[in-house]
């Protein structure tokens, strides 16, 4: 696997009249898988960064989702979005999701050019008419329905760990999962400053439980949970020091009601045994206009997937139904 760090010029998509740029890393695999080649493109959810997606742990292997896609021929782009990680931070307060969803589809319409072109880097073939699937965890996963739904990015899109009906943060009890359930009533008109990460996140009662599963080993949750959140005190290298406010707004409820309703590819929705989806099988009824809609639910697994021991079976799935959906857009 070669990894080729990247930053993007942004700034005409952002439109803030600043520079502005999105951070990734491209991850090419050292032989392609046969067939129509695939290229996914992963977003980190709020509080994490684009090393979310190539984890590395002491003592412990096999929690780089980079490196298990690309051993099986998949090109993997890792990005970070606006105010967030190694992008663009200067305007982190003002960002709206459509604006990080701009530069997002900015930085993919790059990358997947240069790849197409044979630009990347002098030792990696051009690909001819790569598959381009979207992958988000969470707040990723949110902004992934936002570029489909407003700019068609994708050939396919996957979101991870979001809701596209309702939003909610799991609770151990049920008087719990009720004040989760109503800490969330914004919407896209409301005012950026009047969202405030800090506030919200006080009075969610329990943040260990809909993040981690209890069998994962104890020094890896420490290592994301040690130094604060969701407000960190610290960061790891896979968390982010800062959230675009816009974040808060994003648990809603109905608040990608339309730009779902526009997706017209292929789209799996895949969640933890405990995670943000009160009813992951009502999920499919927001794609309306999706005549392909596939649901997946990984067992023994929380909100944060790439923490959980059954991550290579969300990793599994995800690049099968990949393959497949680039094997069939081919026929």
């Amino acid at each position: 696997m070669q990894k080729i760090a990247v930053r993007i010029d942004v700034t005409a998509a952002a439109g803030f009249g600043q520079r502005q740029y999105v951070a990734g890393t491209v991850f090419l695999p050292a032989q392609l898988a046969t067939g129509r080649p695939v290229v996914v493109f992963a977003a980190p959810g709020g509080g994490y960064s684009q090393v979310y997606f190539d984890m590395h742990f002491p003592g412990h292997a096999g929690y780089s989702e980079a490196e298990y896609h690309t051993s099986r021929g998949v090109v993997f782009v890792a990005m970070d979005h606006l105010g967030v990680g190694e992008s663009s931070l200067e305007r982190c307060d003002d960002l709206t999701v459509e604006t990080i969803a701009r530069g997002n589809d900015a930085f993919v319409r790059t990358i997947a050019g240069q790849l197409q072109a044979g630009t990347l880097t002098p030792d990696f073939a051009a690909l001819d008419n790569p598959f381009l699937v979207g992958i988000g965890q969470s707040m990723g996963g949110g902004i992934t329905m936002i570029m489909q739904g407003s700019m068609k990015t994708f050939h396919a899109i996957a979101p991870l760990g979001i809701s596209a009906i309702h939003t909610i943060l799991p609770q151990p009890t049920p008087e719990q999962f009720l004040i989760a359930r109503s800490l969330f009533m914004f919407s896209r008109q409301t005012p950026l400053d009047a969202l405030a990460i800090s506030h919200t996140g006080a009075k969610l009662p329990d943040f260990l439980y809909p993040f981690h599963w209890e069998d994962e080993p104890e020094e890896i949750r420490q290592a994301d949970m040690a130094g604060g959140y969701p407000l960190r005190r610290s960061s790891p290298n896979f968390g982010s020091m800062t959230i675009p406010r816009c974040a808060v707004a994003m648990n809603s409820p109905g608040f990608y009601t339309q730009d779902v309703a526009r997706i017209d590819v292929p789209v799996l929705i895949a969640c933890g045994e405990r995670d943000v989806c009160p009813d992951i099988r009502r999920e499919a009824t927001a794609f309306i206009n999706s005549q392909n809609v596939s649901i997946f639910i990984v067992p023994r697994m929380a909100h944060m997937h790439n923490f959980a021991n059954t991550r290579e079976l969300l990793w599994r799935r995800v690049g099968d139904w990949s393959f497949m959906q680039a094997a069939a857009a081919s026929l």
